[in-house]
């Protein structure tokens, strides 16, 4: 990856979660364990309290674009466990949900781990509403 990377934000409770997960994908051998490690080593932590809303994080919508032609989606970033309506959800154990993982609107990020063209990359449109369990959004 390239030095000009944009930074990435979370709050602790989603890295102490996220961390969990990629120890766990690690004793699997699972090609995104490292890629899942290096952006929780590069992420900065903050409070929920004092995480920007517009900041890509897990159970929030967020409007992309992909690379390739411009294709706009917008899903909830989850972690797989969590899926319930697939069709409406991007998870973060994917190369486009980990790519996504802490970004802004405008911020835009070389697609991790992916096994298509070297220039491909997903910009953030837009972030949305916190879903709960039930796919209701909530304010914070």
């Amino acid at each position: 990856m390239h030095a000009s990377l944009p930074p990435v934000m979370m709050t602790h409770k989603d890295h102490r979660r996220l961390m969990r997960t990629a120890r766990e994908l690690a004793e699997q051998v699972h090609p995104l364990a490292s890629p899942l490690r290096r952006e929780l080593d590069r992420a900065t932590l903050h409070a929920p309290d004092q995480l920007p809303d517009d900041v890509v994080t897990l159970d929030r919508f967020v409007t992309y674009r992909l690379a390739d032609g411009g294709r706009v989606e917008r899903r909830a970033l989850i972690l797989s466990e969590d899926g319930m309506w697939p069709h409406a959800e991007v998870s973060v154990l994917t190369p486009v949900g980990l790519s996504l993982l802490g970004l802004r609107p405008g911020d835009r990020m070389p697609v991790i781990g992916s096994d298509g063209p070297m220039d491909a990359w997903v910009e953030v449109e837009g972030v949305g509403l916190r879903v709960t369990g039930g796919l209701m959004p909530v304010r914070l």
